[in-house]
């Protein structure tokens, strides 16, 4: 009968703090933050070659297997 009790208590607590878990963002908020700065997110290098004006991409092959397996090709302009 002890253990009944105890196993009760213990899924109730369990209960309790799930449901805490759950409603927290709604009591208390939290302030966010914007980045202030600028982030460079340009590609300076591939493979470690630096990248200039273009990227060396051969969209024909990766791994040296075909992409065009099955399908049409199409020209890119």
């Amino acid at each position: 009968m002890k253990l009944d009790i105890y196993s009760k208590i213990i899924l109730t607590l369990i209960a309790v703090a799930l449901w805490g878990i759950l409603l927290q963002p709604y009591i208390s908020t939290q302030p966010v933050n914007a980045s202030t700065g600028l982030v460079d997110v340009n590609i300076k290098e591939v493979g470690g070659r630096r990248v200039n004006n273009t990227l060396p991409v051969d969209i024909k092959k990766v791994n040296n297997q075909s992409l065009y397996k099955n399908v049409l090709p199409v020209e890119i302009q």
